[in-house]
């Protein structure tokens, strides 16, 4: 079966695995302050790494979000709009197709995944990666987990998933002409919220 579609995220395997397994031992043994400490652990952790399905609202043009977060910048750029969307660590970190891509371009930067530094110093020294494909490009700079990655970069159809990022902040590029349908402060969700519309 495909791991991309169990109901929880590949990324979160090992340490639900680990966590499931000190919650036993520990429940074993009788240790009831500890078993109940990893049990609330295990069930967090399946939480933050949940993989739930989404029905698409496509639209003709439209340009759906990639990520769950929160919209917290729009720059006008000089010959695009740049909107700078924060996933959290309780958002899903399933990354998904804005729109169906035949074939686009993958790059990454290695780095580290400093969380508590400055926003400049984040982006200089972070890992991170960009999908780009036609009029458009997503940057990604995964501010925690190391385990952050676009696997999927051809025959996507809009809404399926294409990788995966956990706490971090997603750049999307898009032709300065396109219509927004977003403000700060909106709270987006992938595959569901439309960005704007492309021409």
């Amino acid at each position: 079966m495909n791991a991309n579609i169990q109901i929880i995220a590949k990324e979160g395997w090992f340490g639900g695995i680990v966590l499931g397994i000190l919650f036993l031992a520990f429940a074993f043994l009788e240790l009831e302050f500890l078993s109940f400490v990893f049990l609330v652990g295990f069930i967090l952790w399946l939480f933050i790494f949940r993989n739930p399905e989404r029905i698409v609202k496509d639209q003709d043009s439209s340009f759906l979000s990639p990520v769950d977060g929160v919209i917290k910048n729009i720059d006008i750029l000089e010959q695009s709009i740049c909107v700078q969307i924060y996933t959290g660590i309780l958002d899903v970190g399933v990354v998904r197709a804005p729109c169906d891509i035949s074939h686009a371009t993958l790059s990454k930067r290695g780095g580290v995944t400093l969380c508590c530094a400055k926003k400049d110093k984040k982006e200089l020294l972070n890992e991170t990666f960009a999908l780009k494909w036609k009029n458009f490009c997503l940057e990604f700079f995964p501010e925690f987990f190391t385990n952050s990655n676009i696997y999927a970069d051809s025959n996507l159809v809009i809404g399926e998933r294409c990788g995966y990022m956990k706490k971090g902040i997603t750049k999307i590029y898009l032709p300065k002409d396109s219509e927004l349908k977003i403000g700060i402060g909106d709270k987006v969700v992938s595959a569901n919220s439309v960005i704007g519309f492309i021409s």
